[in-house]
């Protein structure tokens, strides 16, 4: 029985990319989720990254964040 859920989501420049995956341990959902975080923050063409472990009840038992996506430039006054 599949008890708890990974979810992925993460940019490439406009390119959405969004995945679940399930595992039966906490342990092993851990496991995921920190190569998941590892992998794309490891590559610098990803933007924006999400992933979130989530137990069978919809609890988010853990989740982390990272923005990457570029500043717009300023713009010059005239």
């Amino acid at each position: 029985m599949d008890n708890f859920a990974i979810i992925r989501i993460f940019y490439k420049g406009d390119k959405e990319t969004h995945s679940v995956e399930f595992k039966d341990s906490y342990f092993e959902a851990q496991q995921r989720y920190y190569n998941i975080i590892a992998t794309d923050l490891a590559n610098p063409d990803v933007t924006y990254q999400a992933a979130y472990i989530i137990n069978a009840a919809g609890l988010m038992l853990d989740g982390k964040v990272f923005d990457r996506t570029p500043e717009p430039e300023p713009e010059e006054e005239a």
